[in-house]
């Protein structure tokens, strides 16, 4: 039998992969926090997420972390590379 916890992350996984191929004005944290809650984990914790650029790494389930890192590029536009584990 399939572990659904493990379905679920590999579900987000892909969601948060997608995102990763779109730039962006600002970091997403709204549009990843619906990601998370819709797939049956916490939001985000209230966080300053600055700089040009940062890494967060923070616990949304029994055993679930997510990570984020983001780059400001040259144009202004932030790159976000995201996954759960």
């Amino acid at each position: 039998m399939a572990n659904p916890m493990k379905k679920a992350i590999s579900a987000l996984n892909r969601k948060l992969a997608e995102m990763g191929k779109t730039y962006f004005d600002s970091i997403p944290v709204a549009d990843i926090c619906a990601l998370l809650v819709a797939a049956g984990f916490r939001p985000l914790e209230d966080g300053i997420y600055c700089g040009a650029t940062g890494e967060c790494h923070e616990a949304i389930g029994a055993g679930a972390w997510f990570r984020m890192q983001w780059y400001k590029m040259g144009s202004g536009r932030y790159e976000i590379t995201a996954y759960v584990s």
